[in-house]
């Protein structure tokens, strides 16, 4: 009995400075990691918006959006982060729309978890470039195989869960940024 007891207090112990020492560790790293997210988004709108010289944050609701200009200080269109779940945990994207909110000028996947080698292929160009000049007026379909109609994204072979997360991911924050744009949510 004695031994078992010494076995768990030491293992207790353990326990206990391993967690001390993680919590430390965030607290000195959290503020770079916010750092570093800021600028990934950053890197993500003027991605998404090829032209965007600068952008103001506008927030709407729970929201942010990114009023992005080009050199001319004219709207060049909106970005937004999106997020939902995915196969195995959140998957976060930045989406740009033009100024008229009908078309998709691009997506790029800043956060995901999803299986490597199959869902995380939804963070590679081919995948995200399947998006860009798609009508934002109508709903994103996804497909097995080559698209053959307006609006719809070839599905990642193995990794169909991923690749709807995504599709419906974006669909139903550019329904929910029109309607804010539009004047018709809290």
């Amino acid at each position: 009995m004695r031994k078992g007891l010494k076995i768990t207090l030491t293992l207790t112990l353990i326990a206990v400075l391993s967690g001390a020492i993680l919590a430390e560790v965030y607290k000195v790293t959290i503020e770079d990691i916010k750092v570093n997210q800021k600028k990934e988004i950053e890197k993500a709108i003027f991605s998404v918006l090829p032209g965007t010289k600068e952008y103001k944050k506008e927030a709407r609701g729970t929201r942010e959006l990114f009023k992005c200009f080009d050199d001319k200080a004219e709207l060049r269109g909106i970005a937004f982060v999106a997020e939902g779940i995915g196969y195995q945990d959140i998957i976060k994207v930045v989406v740009g729309v033009d100024s008229g909110l009908s078309k998709i000028t691009g997506i790029r996947v800043i956060a995901h978890n999803e299986t490597p080698g199959l869902g995380a292929k939804i963070s590679e160009g081919w995948f995200e470039e399947q998006f860009k000049g798609l009508s934002a007026a109508i709903k994103l379909d996804l497909v097995k195989g080559k698209p053959d109609k307006e609006n719809q994204i070839q599905a990642i072979t193995g990794a169909t869960i991923s690749s709807q997360a995504l599709v419906d991911i974006i669909n139903k924050e550019v329904k929910d940024i029109k309607k804010y744009e539009a004047g018709n949510c809290d």
